[in-house]
């Protein structure tokens, strides 16, 4: 593994850590549009997924705003948060429960995600990057969006469905 030895190459390797986590999302979000039972879900997944390619898409334009390379770091985390969803939806008894899962799970995800374009955004900013800097910030806005309409659809419908059913 090649050092980092400043700012830049710490943002350098955020970047592609993010673009290699948009990439794989792709398969896993498609997963969980067709596990999830509830439309308005379905919907913000789909929706997600949308984000999810503008953002590979943004990335491949600050990439080509450094001349730099997008590929070469693995996003593990964001491997490991895909499969323990999968190992929790198998343990969901109901459709309802799965359906809070599959929401906690995505939240998860685009947090991790936020915090890391926070993050790159910021570096970009103090390396005088506007330009990047403010596509940056407009992926962290983007994601901060669905997650509240999940938060939303969660608390409105979605876990109240999941503990009645505990009740019946």
């Amino acid at each position: 593994m090649k050092k980092i030895l400043d700012l830049n190459d710490l943002m350098v390797e955020q970047l592609r850590e993010l673009y290699d986590a948009e990439i794989q999302l792709v398969p896993f979000l498609e997963k969980m549009r067709l596990l999830a039972t509830n439309h308005l879900l379905v919907k913000l997944i789909t929706k997600y997924q949308r984000t999810t390619d503008d953002n590979h898409w943004v990335l491949k334009q600050v990439f080509n705003d450094l001349f730099m390379q997008k590929r070469g770091e693995k996003n593990a985390a964001v491997r490991l948060m895909e499969d323990q969803t999968l190992e929790i939806l198998e343990r969901c008894a109901t459709p309802e429960v799965k359906d809070a899962a599959i929401i906690i799970s995505l939240q998860h995800i685009m947090h991790f995600k936020i915090a890391s374009y926070g993050a790159v955004a910021t570096y970009a900013n103090i390396m005088g990057l506007y330009g990047d800097a403010s596509k940056l910030h407009m992926l962290v806005e983007l994601e901060k969006k669905i997650d509240r309409q999940l938060a939303m659809l969660a608390d409105g419908e979605v876990d109240r469905k999941a503990f009645n059913y505990q009740l019946n």
